[in-house]
Protein backbone atom coordinates (compact mmCIF):
# COMPACT_ATOMS: atom_id res chain seq x y z
CA UNK A 1 0.00 0.00 0.00
CA UNK A 2 1.29 3.46 -0.91
CA UNK A 3 2.19 5.90 1.80
CA UNK A 4 -0.69 8.48 2.03
CA UNK A 5 1.81 11.30 2.45
CA UNK A 6 3.49 10.37 -0.85
CA UNK A 7 0.08 10.31 -2.58
CA UNK A 8 -0.39 14.03 -1.97
CA UNK A 9 1.05 15.87 -4.93
CA UNK A 10 2.29 19.46 -4.61
CA UNK A 11 -0.70 20.78 -6.60
CA UNK A 12 -3.17 18.93 -4.33
CA UNK A 13 -1.33 20.26 -1.28
CA UNK A 14 -1.39 23.86 -2.60
CA UNK A 15 -5.08 23.57 -3.57
CA UNK A 16 -5.92 22.30 -0.09
CA UNK A 17 -4.05 25.21 1.50
CA UNK A 18 -5.73 27.78 -0.78
CA UNK A 19 -9.28 26.41 -0.40
CA UNK A 20 -10.20 28.75 2.49
CA UNK A 21 -9.01 31.68 0.38
CA UNK A 22 -10.94 30.85 -2.81
CA UNK A 23 -14.01 32.90 -1.98
CA UNK A 24 -12.15 36.09 -0.97
CA UNK A 25 -9.75 35.78 -3.91
CA UNK A 26 -12.55 35.22 -6.44
CA UNK A 27 -14.58 38.00 -4.83
CA UNK A 28 -11.70 40.49 -5.00
CA UNK A 29 -10.83 39.48 -8.56
CA UNK A 30 -14.40 39.77 -9.83
CA UNK A 31 -14.90 43.08 -8.03
CA UNK A 32 -11.66 44.41 -9.51
CA UNK A 33 -12.69 43.40 -13.04
CA UNK A 34 -16.12 45.00 -12.65
CA UNK A 35 -14.58 48.16 -11.24
CA UNK A 36 -12.03 48.30 -14.06
CA UNK A 37 -14.75 47.83 -16.70
CA UNK A 38 -16.85 50.55 -15.05
CA UNK A 39 -14.02 53.05 -15.37
CA UNK A 40 -13.74 52.28 -19.08
CA UNK A 41 -17.18 53.81 -19.64
CA UNK A 42 -16.70 57.39 -20.89
CA UNK A 43 -17.86 60.10 -18.48
CA UNK A 44 -20.00 61.80 -21.12
CA UNK A 45 -21.89 58.55 -21.83
CA UNK A 46 -22.61 58.16 -18.11
CA UNK A 47 -23.47 61.82 -17.57
CA UNK A 48 -25.50 62.55 -20.70
CA UNK A 49 -27.25 59.25 -21.28
CA UNK A 50 -27.11 56.64 -18.53
CA UNK A 51 -27.50 58.98 -15.58
CA UNK A 52 -30.15 61.14 -17.24
CA UNK A 53 -32.36 58.25 -18.35
CA UNK A 54 -31.43 55.66 -15.73
CA UNK A 55 -31.23 57.73 -12.54
CA UNK A 56 -32.27 61.37 -12.86
CA UNK A 57 -35.57 60.91 -14.71
CA UNK A 58 -36.67 57.96 -12.55
CA UNK A 59 -35.76 59.96 -9.44
CA UNK A 60 -37.82 62.90 -10.66
CA UNK A 61 -40.75 60.46 -10.83
CA UNK A 62 -40.00 59.17 -7.30
CA UNK A 63 -39.78 62.69 -5.88
CA UNK A 64 -42.95 63.75 -7.73
CA UNK A 65 -44.71 60.74 -6.22
CA UNK A 66 -43.50 61.56 -2.70
CA UNK A 67 -43.81 65.35 -2.89
CA UNK A 68 -45.52 66.65 -6.05
CA UNK A 69 -45.06 70.24 -4.89
CA UNK A 70 -41.28 70.01 -5.29
CA UNK A 71 -41.59 70.44 -9.08
CA UNK A 72 -38.25 68.75 -9.75
CA UNK A 73 -37.03 68.53 -13.34
CA UNK A 74 -34.32 66.46 -14.97
CA UNK A 75 -31.64 68.55 -16.64
CA UNK A 76 -28.90 66.29 -17.96
CA UNK A 77 -27.42 64.62 -14.91
CA UNK A 78 -29.01 67.13 -12.48
CA UNK A 79 -32.13 67.09 -10.33
CA UNK A 80 -33.23 70.73 -10.34
CA UNK A 81 -35.93 72.53 -8.38
CA UNK A 82 -36.42 75.91 -6.73
CA UNK A 83 -35.00 74.40 -3.52
CA UNK A 84 -32.11 72.23 -4.71
CA UNK A 85 -29.71 71.45 -7.50
CA UNK A 86 -28.30 67.93 -7.16
CA UNK A 87 -25.73 66.56 -9.62
CA UNK A 88 -25.37 62.81 -10.21
CA UNK A 89 -21.76 61.89 -11.02
CA UNK A 90 -19.65 58.73 -11.22
CA UNK A 91 -19.80 57.12 -7.80
CA UNK A 92 -23.32 58.41 -7.06
CA UNK A 93 -24.80 55.73 -9.28
CA UNK A 94 -24.62 52.90 -6.74
CA UNK A 95 -22.31 50.87 -8.96
CA UNK A 96 -19.76 50.22 -6.21
CA UNK A 97 -22.32 48.75 -3.81
CA UNK A 98 -23.91 46.70 -6.59
CA UNK A 99 -20.46 45.40 -7.61
CA UNK A 100 -19.86 44.26 -4.01
CA UNK A 101 -23.06 42.22 -3.87
CA UNK A 102 -22.78 40.82 -7.41
CA UNK A 103 -19.10 39.90 -6.91
CA UNK A 104 -19.96 38.07 -3.69
CA UNK A 105 -22.72 36.15 -5.48
CA UNK A 106 -20.51 35.18 -8.41
CA UNK A 107 -17.72 34.04 -6.08
CA UNK A 108 -20.05 32.10 -3.80
CA UNK A 109 -20.22 28.32 -4.33
CA UNK A 110 -23.72 27.96 -5.77
CA UNK A 111 -25.11 26.55 -9.00
CA UNK A 112 -25.21 28.76 -12.08
CA UNK A 113 -29.00 29.14 -12.13
CA UNK A 114 -29.13 30.41 -8.57
CA UNK A 115 -26.19 32.73 -9.24
CA UNK A 116 -27.91 34.22 -12.28
CA UNK A 117 -31.19 34.65 -10.40
CA UNK A 118 -29.29 36.26 -7.54
CA UNK A 119 -27.35 38.63 -9.78
CA UNK A 120 -30.54 39.79 -11.53
CA UNK A 121 -32.38 40.24 -8.23
CA UNK A 122 -29.40 42.01 -6.65
CA UNK A 123 -29.03 44.39 -9.59
CA UNK A 124 -32.71 45.33 -9.35
CA UNK A 125 -32.66 45.61 -5.56
CA UNK A 126 -29.51 47.73 -5.48
CA UNK A 127 -30.85 49.94 -8.30
CA UNK A 128 -34.08 50.61 -6.40
CA UNK A 129 -32.15 51.27 -3.20
CA UNK A 130 -29.97 53.76 -5.03
CA UNK A 131 -33.00 55.55 -6.50
CA UNK A 132 -34.39 55.91 -2.97
CA UNK A 133 -30.97 57.05 -1.70
CA UNK A 134 -30.74 59.77 -4.36
CA UNK A 135 -34.30 60.93 -3.61
CA UNK A 136 -33.49 61.07 0.10
CA UNK A 137 -30.30 63.03 -0.61
CA UNK A 138 -32.36 65.45 -2.71
CA UNK A 139 -34.63 66.13 0.28
CA UNK A 140 -31.60 66.56 2.54
CA UNK A 141 -30.11 69.12 0.12
CA UNK A 142 -33.46 70.89 -0.22
CA UNK A 143 -34.40 71.07 3.47
CA UNK A 144 -31.34 70.27 5.61
CA UNK A 145 -28.29 71.33 3.54
CA UNK A 146 -25.95 71.18 6.55
CA UNK A 147 -26.63 67.43 6.69
CA UNK A 148 -25.68 66.80 3.06
CA UNK A 149 -22.05 65.86 3.68
CA UNK A 150 -22.64 63.34 6.49
CA UNK A 151 -25.75 61.91 4.81
CA UNK A 152 -24.06 61.59 1.41
CA UNK A 153 -20.64 60.46 2.66
CA UNK A 154 -21.41 58.29 5.69
CA UNK A 155 -25.03 57.45 6.47
CA UNK A 156 -26.44 56.60 3.04
CA UNK A 157 -23.46 54.55 1.76
CA UNK A 158 -23.25 52.61 5.03
CA UNK A 159 -26.97 51.84 4.90
CA UNK A 160 -26.77 50.75 1.24
CA UNK A 161 -23.80 48.44 1.90
CA UNK A 162 -25.48 47.01 5.02
CA UNK A 163 -28.70 46.31 3.10
CA UNK A 164 -26.63 44.78 0.28
CA UNK A 165 -24.92 42.48 2.80
CA UNK A 166 -28.28 41.43 4.23
CA UNK A 167 -29.56 40.76 0.72
CA UNK A 168 -26.47 38.64 0.01
CA UNK A 169 -26.95 36.69 3.26
CA UNK A 170 -30.59 36.01 2.38
CA UNK A 171 -29.61 34.96 -1.14
CA UNK A 172 -26.76 32.72 0.10
CA UNK A 173 -29.15 30.87 2.42
CA UNK A 174 -31.54 30.37 -0.51
CA UNK A 175 -28.73 29.40 -2.91
CA UNK A 176 -27.51 26.69 -0.52
CA UNK A 177 -30.95 25.12 -0.17
CA UNK A 178 -31.89 22.13 -2.30
CA UNK A 179 -34.37 22.40 -5.12
CA UNK A 180 -37.15 21.02 -2.88
CA UNK A 181 -36.59 23.84 -0.37
CA UNK A 182 -34.87 21.71 2.25
CA UNK A 183 -31.69 23.03 3.82
CA UNK A 184 -28.58 21.01 3.11
CA UNK A 185 -26.57 19.82 6.07
CA UNK A 186 -22.88 20.52 5.54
Amino acid sequence: MADPIEAITPSVFIAAKLRPWWFPLWFAGIYGLMHQAYFQIPDDLLRDTLYHWGLVRPDVAVIDLLAPGEQVVAVGNYLVSARANLEIVRGCDGAGAMFLVVSAMLAYPANLGRKLAGVLAAAGFMYLLNLLRIAAIYFVVAYYPAWFLPAHTYFAPTLIVLLGCLFFAWWAAWARSDADGQRRVS
